[in-house]
């Protein structure tokens, strides 16, 4: 039971450091070699490293971003590690176009982890986007998203 609530910890950690933008404990959170995936939602694909770099710009049109993670399923394959899901849902601020904006997006991410050392980390993170509902932002995002990270322009501009 100890590692499931230090997995749950390590998902509600990573709610916390992106919407706090703490970009450092965000990226503490992965393997070093870890695999990301968020084109789903308009985004790339990585390690750590390139998302903390490429994080800060893409989120910096956003006034704010509140993360909800609920349903969480966790399925462990070995002794140190582990398979999950888990629910998201992710409302963002932005002022666009000369007016507010609210941006909601409902997603599964699909998850593996893996002790390292005292600690559980993500291996992997690749989010399936459901919705993105929103005004005309969301719809710049979503037509990006649609396009595919290898048509898709540079973010927002």
């Amino acid at each position: 039971m100890a590692d499931v609530l230090a997995i749950e910890d390590l998902v509600t950690s990573y709610a916390y450091a992106v919407d706090d933008r703490d970009w450092p404990r965000w990226q503490a959170l992965f393997l070093p070699d870890a695999h990301i995936d968020y084109t789903s939602a308009g985004g790339i694909a990585g390690s750590p490293a390139d998302f903390a770099a490429w994080m800060p710009d893409a989120l910096s049109v956003f006034e704010f971003c509140l993360h909800s993670t609920s349903t969480h399923e966790i399925r462990f394959t070995g002794p140190d590690t582990a398979n999950g899901r888990v629910h998201v849902f992710n409302r963002n601020g932005v002022h666009w176009e000369g007016a507010a904006e609210i941006v909601d997006v409902g997603a599964v991410y699909e998850d593996t982890y893996a002790r390292d050392g005292d600690r559980w980390r993500f291996a992997s993170r690749v989010e399936h986007t459901t919705y993105m509902t929103g005004g005309r932002f969301a719809a710049i995002i979503r037509d990006a998203a649609a396009t595919g990270p290898s048509e898709r322009p540079p973010p927002f501009g």
